[in-house]
């Protein structure tokens, strides 16, 4: 199990985003955690296993215009999004022209939150992808401030 201490950047942008967000880390077992994404079918590679060392089990919340909004890294709720299978996230990569991870969920209706492979964070939902930043320090500010580009698209032809 990894304790709050092990995840400097988490602590960090918990410091940087204090009076605004909150940032809750719940204790991260990394075995367990690649054990239930291979479980689930997906596959465990050295990107994923470097996320979740580093951000894994991290939840962000803050307030938004009308309600409080979320944004999650525990396996077990991205698991359990309703977007995320393991075939979705080959489709994904085809429509993207470079691989994604998938790493967590956001908001109410728990988009899924992916790593592509050029280190972006994208959304996915209904009405198609977003991308919000790169690297998730800065997609999770953006999030929270709400200053990222809300353009949906398809992905490639």
């Amino acid at each position: 199990m990894n304790g709050n201490d092990d995840r400097p950047a988490l602590r960090a942008l918990r410091a940087d985003l204090s009076g605004t967000a909150e940032i809750e880390l719940h204790p991260l077992d990394l075995a367990a955690a690649c054990r239930q994404y291979e479980d689930d079918g997906y596959q465990v590679t050295p990107r994923l296993r470097e996320f979740l060392a580093a951000y894994g089990e991290a939840t962000v919340t803050w307030r938004g215009r009308v309600s409080e909004v979320e944004v999650t890294t525990s396996v077990e709720r991205t698991l359990e999004s309703t977007h995320a299978f393991p075939r979705s996230i080959g489709i994904f990569a085809h429509r993207l022209g470079q691989g994604v991870t998938l790493i967590g969920t956001a908001f109410e209706t728990e988009e899924c939150l992916l790593l592509a492979d050029d280190g972006d964070i994208l959304l996915y939902g209904d009405g198609g992808f977003q991308r919000v930043a790169h690297g998730f320090e800065n997609a999770i500010r953006a999030l929270v401030s709400g200053d990222w580009d809300k353009a949906l698209f398809s992905g490639s032809p």
